[in-house]
């Protein structure tokens, strides 16, 4: 059982569990594309799950926290049965952890421990999720867009972090992801 395979049973297990209208993504680039999310479930929250199969090492992970802890709601690793001891140790008690197991030729998940809300993403992070345009608009109906026309993206967000809530952040986040026409939509 590799990534591979962990990754298409995980797939198939959350478009039939996750609610309508969601957006399943692969690959969601993270804090500038400086880290990927493996599968993330955008709708009312950012759900992000991230794989390490027992042919993986963890070498990567403590960094992946720091970064997914910056912007996911919610955030759960799904390990083979080789890392599920030491990831509990390594993750943040909001995090998830399923256990990945190959029972007569299909995948399963074992829910080890349950994901909670995060208790403190970083507002100007989770504003990096937002297009240039998308974060204008934001600001514009809000009336804080006053002498921001040709700011750059990062002074946008800046601004958002500055002027807005962090639930006012989210879902402006939440909104514009599932308002772009080419992002997929579960049905």
């Amino acid at each position: 059982m590799n990534d591979r395979d962990i990754r298409a049973a995980l797939r198939v297990h959350l478009e039939s569990t996750t609610e309508r209208g969601a957006i399943i993504r692969d690959e969601l680039g993270l804090c500038l594309g400086d880290t990927r999310v493996d599968i993330a479930v955008i709708g009312g929250t950012l759900a992000g799950f991230e794989i390490k199969s027992d042919r993986d090492r963890l070498d990567r992970l403590p960094g992946q926290i720091d970064r997914y802890s910056r912007v996911l709601d919610f955030a759960t690793l799904v390990c083979g049965p080789r890392h599920q001891t030491k990831a509990s140790t390594l993750l943040p008690s909001w995090w998830g952890i399923w256990v990945a197991e190959e029972q007569d030729g299909a995948i399963t998940f074992q829910p080890m421990r349950d994901a909670s809300r995060n208790p403190a993403p970083d507002p100007y992070t989770v504003a990096q999720l937002l297009w240039r345009d998308e974060a204008m608009a934001a600001l514009r109906e809000r009336d804080l867009h006053r002498g921001m026309s040709s700011a750059t993206r990062f002074r946008l967000w800046e601004r958002m972090a500055d002027t807005m809530s962090i639930t006012d952040i989210q879902q402006t986040v939440h909104a514009a992801i599932m308002a772009r026409p080419d992002w997929q939509v579960c049905s």
